[in-house]
C-alpha cells in the first residue's frame, strides 16, 4: 500500500475530482470525478470520442488539465514524485512497435529507458509470463496481432508497476486472442497485485475483467460504481406471462408499466419505482390474467446504451 510523505496510507490509487478539459475552446470533459480502488480492474468505458483517452493521458500527467484535481497514489499529479511515476506504465492503443526488431530487443531497448538493464532470465520471465516463446527469433513484423499486444503488456511490466492504464488492449483480436489477454490479465491483477484501468468500449472486455466500471459520455461520467449496481440504477425489466392474449393498450394503462414487445402470452416490460407486486396487483385489479413473473438479468450492453444514449 503506498504511503505518501503526510504518513496517511491511500486505499484509493486515483481520485479525480471535477477534471475538466477544452480544446480549441470547445469542452471535451465536464467536471469528470472518478476514484479507483488499489487493486481493481477498472473498466473505463465510453463511445470513441467521449474522452476517454484525453483523461488517461492527464491522470498520466502527459497533458495539462484545465481545471479539476487528481491524485494518483495519493500525490497530485502535477507535483508528482519522480519516484511514484516509477510504479506506473501504460499501454497506449498505437504502441509504434519496432518492426524489425525481435521481442528480446524490444524489451532491452525499453529497459534503457526505463533505467533497467535486463539480463537474460528477466527477458525470458517476461516473455514467459506473457505467454510467449523466449527462443523465438523471429522479427516483431512477423508477429500476430495478438503475440504484439502480448509483447506490449511485457513492455509494460518492466518497471514493476503497481498501476497500468491499458487503452484498448484487444481491440482488433479475434475470440481467442482476446480471451487469452483477458486471462494474462486477470493473473496479472491477482499474483501481482497490479491495478489495471481498461480503457475500452468492446463490452465482452468488462464483462469478463472488470470488478467495477465509469461509463463517459459526452465528456461526462454518467455512471460508476460494480456491474451489479449499475443493474438497480435504472428501471428494472420483466417479463409477464398471460393465459390469454392482453392488448397492450390495457397494459399501458397501468401507471410504471411500459411495454417493451409482446409474444404469444409473454409481455417484455420495465417498470419504474414500482415492485412487481403492486404491478402484478395493479394487472388482477384490471382482470387482467397473469400467472407468471420473471425478473430479467440486464446486460452490460442494455446498461452502457441507457447511459450513452446509444452511441458505439
Amino acid at each position: 500500500m503506498t504511503i505518501p510523505k503526510n504518513g496517511c496510507q491511500v486505499m484509493n490509487i486515483i481520485e479525480v475530482e471535477n477534471l475538466q478539459k477544452k480544446f480549441h475552446g470547445k469542452e471535451v470533459l465536464r467536471d469528470l470525478s472518478l476514484t479507483v480502488g488499489r487493486g481493481d480492474i477498472y473498466g473505463f468505458l465510453g463511445p470513441n470520442g467521449s474522452g476517454k483517452t484525453t483523461t488517461l493521458r492527464i491522470m498520466l500527467g502527459l497533458l495539462a488539465k484545465d481545471g479539476g484535481r487528481i491524485m494518483v497514489m495519493g500525490q497530485n499529479v502535477e507535483l508528482q514524485d519522480p519516484e511514484i511515476r516509477k510504479k506506473v506504465n501504460m499501454l497506449p492503443e498505437s504502441h509504434g512497435f519496432y518492426s524489425w526488431m525481435r521481442s528480446t530487443e524490444y524489451l532491452v531497448y525499453f529497459g534503457e529507458l526505463y533505467g533497467r538493464k535486463l539480463d537474460k532470465s528477466m527477458r525470458q520471465y517476461l516473455l514467459e509470463l506473457v505467454g510467449l516463446d523466449s527462443e523465438d527469433t523471429r522479427s516483431i513484423r512477423q508477429y500476430s496481432r495478438g503475440m504484439k499486444q502480448r509483447l506490449g503488456i511485457a513492455r509494460t511490466l518492466i518497471n514493476d508497476p503497481e498501476l497500468v492504464f491499458l487503452d484498448e488492449p484487444t481491440n482488433g483480436l479475434d475470440p481467442k486472442g482476446r480471451r487469452d489477454i483477458h486471462d494474462l490479465l486477470k493473473r496479472l491483477n491477482k499474483e501481482r497485485s497490479m491495478t489495471i484501468v481498461l480503457s475500452t468500449h468492446i463490452l465482452d472486455d468488462v464483462e469478463h475483467l472488470c470488478n467495477r466500471i465509469g461509463i463517459l459520455s459526452k465528456g461526462k461520467m454518467q455512471y460508476q460504481g460494480s456491474l451489479n449496481e449499475a443493474e438497480g440504477v435504472h428501471a428494472p425489466l420483466y417479463r409477464f406471462y398471460f393465459e390469454r392474449e392482453v392488448e397492450r393498450k390495457n397494459l399501458a394503462a397501468i401507471p410504471g408499466v411500459h411495454v417493451l414487445s409482446q409474444d404469444k402470452g409473454w409481455v417484455h416490460c420495465r417498470l419504474d419505482k414500482n415492485s412487481p407486486d403492486k404491478a402484478v396487483a395493479a394487472l388482477v385489479s384490471r382482470g387482467l390474467p397473469i400467472s407468471q413473473v420473471v425478473r430479467e438479468n440486464q446486460e452490460l450492453e442494455e446498461i452502457y446504451l441507457h447511459y450513452t444514449g446509444g452511441a458505439s
